[in-house]
């Protein structure tokens, strides 16, 4: 006997929602693009048995049955233990892949020297604790290539621990790629990169007083003099893993989260690290910003400063974005105007081949130009006959000294067209003062400074934008 097929209307909203939505969602597993509206139907076919008030459409003759796979047995294979000491490798019956013996790569590890040009294929490694550079010349003539820095660089192995996870990439994986260097650190090649990190070594970059707040981290502890093993347990990653990992934070503005993630470290780890070594950083790249000798200047002057042979230095002011205060008092400090935005500002010199002379401290967003300048130690630095190159907003005629001269370009009243006199003068200074512009271009070009910094790091901004500033005379002069 034919069953008699009928339609139906969809359960009411108001009075049954819940089984309204179990309709709708069964249908919508057989008609993705499904409309619920109230000339909707559904056969009484898809229905199992009499239908009722309560039924839900559950038989779709029409749908496709899911094809059900099933998994391949697994086979534990035992590990005798006397074959625990060899160098061969065991070969599994049923994917035919040669497994190393885990515990032979321990013991090749340990007796590996850990070498910068050596990386472990048994996703184990050995982490230097402590390092000594034996045979290093920090002249940067004898650093050209690679190569010589492998026959000349020999680090020999104090303290060796095992570190089961292996960051995702190191230095080890692109130094031989400059361009990869350049992006990962902001280095011209590896050989610059070693070159400053063997100074960071000879410095005490291995023995780190690691900062865990002010009550445990202040003062110099025992293990930092020479000799003394640094206590406690074993670093979780080597030095240069750890500055490796600052510079990519400098360089790409990479989170700390992230970074853990790649390096393989928990967040409080990587906050401890860039703490430590944003200072420690911080401290020895004081030497990178001097304040060179007139002499010096002129004889690398370059072509567009032919017609300002007295400028000393080329001075302007940068601003910074940062997160919104929550502070009132803060939020006022940090307004800019210019920017409309709460920004850092900093006043930076250079000379005129584009090397970086001077950086002031860190300055809320609603300072003028003319207080830095009155309040950074940037006039003591002046001497006689010294000339300032600077943007025509730059108004501190009456602060220099009567020996000390400015070069800027003229005001002109809005009501009048430029004279002759005026068109050459400021078209002769703006392009010779563009060198300041691409400088601060070139600093911003570290991430960490060109997207907003967070207020968790507000007490590492003015560190942190010292060292990307000097980091940059590292790099090729800007104008020859």
């Amino acid at each position: 006997m034919e069953q008699n097929l009928y339609f139906t209307v969809f359960p009411c909203q108001k009075k049954k929602p819940i089984l309204k939505k179990l309709w709708i969602q069964r249908l919508k597993n057989v008609r993705a693009n499904l409309i619920v509206n109230d000339s909707t139907r559904v056969c009484s076919a898809h229905f199992d048995g009499p239908f009722t008030h309560e039924s839900i459409p559950t038989i779709f003759p029409s749908k496709p049955m899911k094809k059900v796979t099933t998994r391949r047995p697994l086979f534990r294979k035992e590990v005798h233990s006397e074959n625990t000491n060899t160098d061969t490798a065991e070969l599994d019956e049923n994917e035919n892949i040669k497994i190393p013996n885990i515990s032979t790569c321990i013991m090749k590890d340990l007796n590996i020297a850990s070498d910068i040009d050596k990386v472990n294929t048994c996703s184990f490694r050995t982490s230097c604790t402590q390092t000594e550079i034996t045979t290093f010349t920090t002249n940067a003539s004898t650093c050209t290539t690679t190569d010589n820095i492998e026959t000349d660089i020999k680090i020999h192995s104090v303290s060796v621990g095992i570190q089961t996870d292996l960051p995702q990439i190191t230095i080890e994986n692109v130094k031989h790629d400059n361009a990869k260097v350049r992006f990962y650190t902001g280095f011209v090649n590896f050989s610059v990169f070693w070159m400053f990190f063997s100074v960071l070594l000879k410095h005490g970059a291995d023995k780190l007083n690691y900062w865990e707040g002010e009550s445990r981290s202040m003062g110099e502890k025992s293990y930092q003099q020479e000799g003394n093993l640094k206590p406690g347990r074993k670093r979780f990653l080597r030095p240069i893993d750890e500055f490796f990992m600052v510079m990519m934070r400098l360089r790409l503005g990479l989170l700390q989260e992230h970074l853990a993630d790649i390096f393989r470290v928990s967040e409080s780890t990587v906050s401890r690290i860039m703490n430590t070594w944003i200072n420690f950083l911080f401290d020895n790249c004081k030497s990178l910003v001097t304040w060179p000798t007139r002499e010096q200047i002129v004889c690398n002057l370059p072509k567009l400063f032919t017609g300002h042979p007295d400028t000393r230095i080329v001075v302007d002011c940068t601003e910074f974005y940062i997160e919104k205060p929550s502070s009132l008092k803060a939020q006022w400090m940090t307004w800019s105007e210019y920017k409309h935005s709460n920004t850092f500002k900093v006043l930076i010199g250079v000379t005129p081949s584009g090397m970086v002379t001077f950086i002031s401290r860190l300055w809320g967003g609603n300072v003028s130009d003319r207080h830095i300048v009155q309040h950074d130690e940037f006039l003591p630095k002046l001497s006689k006959g010294d000339v300032i190159m600077a943007d025509k907003g730059f108004t501190v005629e009456d602060l220099l000294p009567a020996d000390v001269g400015l070069n800027m370009p003229p005001r002109v009243s809005t009501k009048k067209q430029m004279s002759h006199l005026e068109f050459f003068k400021t078209n002769s200074i703006a392009s010779a003062r563009i060198v300041v512009e691409m400088k601060m271009e070139q600093i911003k070009n570290y991430n960490i400074l060109n997207s907003r910094l967070p207020i968790s790091e507000a007490h590492l901004s003015e560190q942190m934008i010292f060292i990307c500033a000097a980091f940059t005379n590292l790099l090729p002069p800007l104008l020859k």
